[in-house]
């Protein structure tokens, strides 16, 4: 079992299964940050470059930041410059960038640390976004009825970045200035094979049962599946951003 955070183990199926953003978001967050199509943007915490591909496509100088070899190995994007690197040591030189994003990745970062790295590597008066794509789990649907298998094989599990004050977060340090919060709601429909990947990809859940309780849990989700002839899967996301711009 990979330690909590280390994604060596989860790269592959991390790569294969986990949801993209909104693309329209993201060029909604870029307009809200100030940036145009040929800045030089980076990208932290980049994983498998999910977020990275979208931004590369939207014509900004991408650099993916990621410190797991696994993880990087999984990428193959065109255009995107990938660093060994991490929220408190990016490697990146002083006021390099336009922007800095961290997708799915901020839950992960010690912010007393992480933020004046960002501050330093961010241009005067530019912003940092920190964004997840959260699962909403309503009742009667097949991603409902995972949660609470979840809660019967792994009762201690909980998400490590919900319902987290993340402007105070943000604000935590004097090196940056909450300047807003923005949300969408997106779908992502998934075979069967993609939705058991999807769980295997997830770290903390992972982490926190173990792989013998993980594996009951998949097999488990893997009948049901079955049983109730599920041909594909519609897991619906709320993908929920916020904004703080460089204090001089």
């Amino acid at each position: 079992m990979s330690s909590l955070g280390d994604f060596s183990l989860q790269a592959a199926a991390y790569g294969t299964s986990r949801p993209s953003y909104p693309a329209e978001f993201i060029s909604l967050l870029a307009e809200k940050a100030g940036v145009a199509a040929g800045d030089p943007v980076v990208d932290l915490g980049a994983g498998t470059g999910i977020s990275a591909h979208i931004l590369a496509n939207a014509g900004f100088h991408v650099t993916a930041v990621e410190p797991n070899a696994a993880m990087r190995k999984q990428a193959n994007i065109a255009g995107v410059t990938w660093i060994d690197g991490t929220f408190a040591a990016t490697g990146l030189p002083d006021q390099s960038q336009t922007w800095a994003v961290a997708a799915q990745a901020f839950h992960w970062a010690q912010p007393q640390a992480a933020l004046p790295e960002i501050r330093r590597i961010l241009q005067p008066k530019r912003k940092f976004t920190v964004l997840w794509n959260n699962r909403i789990a309503a009742t009667g649907t097949t991603v409902g009825w995972t949660e609470q298998a979840i809660r019967r094989h792994v009762p201690e599990f909980n998400e490590a970045y919900r319902n987290r004050d993340w402007d105070q977060t943000l604000e935590s340090t004097g090196d940056f200035r909450f300047v807003g919060r923005h949300e969408t709601k997106h779908a992502v429909l998934m075979s069967p094979e993609r939705y058991l990947q999807l769980w295997r990809s997830h770290n903390r859940l992972s982490h926190i049962a173990g792989p013998e309780r993980l594996e009951a849990l998949l097999a488990d989700v893997a009948e049901y599946l079955k049983r109730e002839e599920v041909p594909q899967i519609e897991v619906v996301y709320k993908c929920e951003a916020w904004t703080a711009e460089r204090v001089e």
